[in-house]
């Protein structure tokens, strides 16, 4: 795939080294045979990661989180693996309520292979388990979090097939020979990125953030477009999405990882 990444005018400025890295193996991803998951969950606000490399152990996970909200816990879930599931469009939600764990069980799986967030929650006194999937997180889960400093670990830049499935990918990290990038948003509306340069220089610009009503993050600051899904964000990460449609390379679709670090000097 061509390099479908670029980069701000301050990046480009301080000689960030973006460089691309880890692509996925290809036959794998054309043969649809890579089943890595890699889980971000939260129970009540505290974040896990686990990678998976089997069915068997993806259905352990969703049994415990099954287990933790009978318990009375806020549980959220995320595959920030691409390569292992579609792309969603950036309105698509879904619900369910259901007395079955076990029909709550394949819809969290259906989910998960859209490529959603999912929350589940269970009503000890109705004995009904409820669900939430989406692309893009309500904007009052947003804006009790994105408030700060957060350091842009990468980003991956993937191409789509028809099915919205990835079926080539690049890793971006900023973080090589020196380089590193920070986003800061404050409650007035303002963005500021701090770049550090390969060669060891520091710069500074800023701008205007925005969340929509729907949940949609919106800054010219942000490295490729505008508008961003928040496909998920707790006080240590945030991931963000854009699919871009119609390019030179087809369709694309590029993800952020930022993690979160107070401030920054």
């Amino acid at each position: 795939m061509k390099n479908a990444f670029r980069l701000t005018l301050l990046a480009a400025a301080m000689a960030v080294n973006f460089v691309a890295c880890e692509r996925p193996d290809e036959d794998k991803l054309d043969s649809g045979a890579n089943n890595e998951r890699v889980i971000l969950y939260a129970v009540d606000g505290n974040e896990t990661r686990r990678t998976l490399t089997t069915e068997s152990e993806w259905d352990a996970v969703l049994e415990q989180l099954c287990n933790l909200a009978q318990n009375g816990k806020h549980v959220t879930f995320y595959n920030i693996n691409q390569t292992a599931h579609r792309q969603s469009a950036a309105k698509e939600r879904s619900t369910i309520n259901t007395a079955s764990r076990e029909e709550l069980k394949e819809w969290m799986k259906k989910m998960e292979k859209k490529g959603l967030t999912v929350r589940v929650s269970f009503d000890d006194e109705s004995g009904t388990w409820h669900g939430e999937a989406y692309t893009t997180l309500p904007a009052e889960n947003t804006l009790g979090n994105i408030l700060g400093a957060w350091h842009l670990n990468c980003m991956v830049v993937s191409q789509l097939d028809a099915d919205d499935r990835v079926v080539n990918s690049d890793l971006y990290e900023p973080d090589t020979d020196g380089g590193a990038m920070y986003y800061t948003f404050s409650n007035d509306g303002t963005l500021t990125v701090m770049v550090h340069g390969i060669d060891g220089t520091t710069g500074t610009d800023n701008g205007i953030w925005t969340l929509s009503e729907a949940g949609i993050l919106s800054s010219e600051m942000l490295p490729n477009g505008v508008d961003w899904n928040v496909n998920w964000i707790t006080p240590n990460t945030m991931i963000l999405s854009r699919k871009e449609t119609g390019t030179e390379n087809g369709n694309i679709n590029y993800q952020i990882q930022f993690e979160s670090v107070g401030t920054v000097e």
